[in-house]
C-alpha cells in the first residue's frame, strides 16, 4: 500500500527538521531509534536523548534546511533535502524505517559532496566531544578533522575542476 506524503509520519518529522525544532522532532522518534551516521562506519547514535543531543548540534550549525523529496510506504520512507553550512551547501539522503506506532526507528543518512560531508564532521565532532565532558576530546576532535575539512575543500576548489576540464589539441 503506497502512502500519500501527506499521510506519511515522515512529514512530521521533516516539518520539525526545517523549523529546528528538536522537541517536535523527538516527538516522531522512537525510543530505541538508531542512527547510522554518514561521517562513520562504525559510530552511530542509539536512542532518542542520543538523538536529542546530536539533532540540537545539527541545527546550531545548519541553515535553510528544505526537504525536496518524500517517497516510500508506510514502513521505509526516502528523504532528499538541501541545507546550508556557512557557504557549503549541502546534500542529504535519509532512509527513514518507522515501526508499527507509526515512529521512526531507524534513520540512515548521506551527505554530498565530499566537502559538505567533511565541513559537517568539523562543524559537529568538537561539539559532540564537548558533549562527553571528556577535557581536551574536543580539542583533540577538532584537530583531528579540521584539516580534513580543509583539504576536501582546497581540492574541490582547485584539482577537481583541473581533472574535468578537457585539453584541447
Amino acid at each position: 500500500m503506497t502512502v500519500h506524503i501527506q499521510d506519511s509520519p515522515a512529514l512530521a518529522y521533516r516539518r520539525a527538521g526545517e523549523a529546528h525544532d528538536v522537541d517536535a522532532l523527538m516527538a516522531t522518534i522512537a525510543d530505541g531509534v538508531v542512527f547510522h551516521s554518514p561521517i562513520s562506519g562504525t559510530a552511530g547514535f542509539e536512542g532518542k536523548e542520543a538523538l536529542r543531543e546530536l539533532f540540537s548540534v545539527v541545527f546550531d550549525v545548519v541553515s535553510e534546511l528544505r526537504y525536496q523529496s518524500d517517497i516510500g510506504d508506510e514502513r521505509t520512507r526516502a528523504l532528499t533535502a538541501t541545507a546550508r553550512l556557512g557557504r557549503q551547501e549541502i546534500h542529504e539522503a535519509a532512509l527513514v524505517r518507522i515501526d508499527g506506532d507509526g515512529l521512526i526507528e531507524e534513520i540512515t543518512m548521506w551527505i554530498r559532496p565530499l566537502p559538505a560531508l567533511t565541513a559537517m564532521m568539523a562543524a559537529l565532532v568538537p561539539a559532540l566531544a564537548r558533549a562527553t565532558g571528556r577535557p581536551g576530546l574536543p580539542l583533540l576532535a577538532g584537530a583531528a578533522v579540521k584539516p580534513l575539512a580543509a583539504m576536501t575543500r582546497l581540492g574541490d576548489r582547485t584539482l577537481v575542476p583541473l581533472l574535468t576540464r578537457r585539453r584541447h589539441s
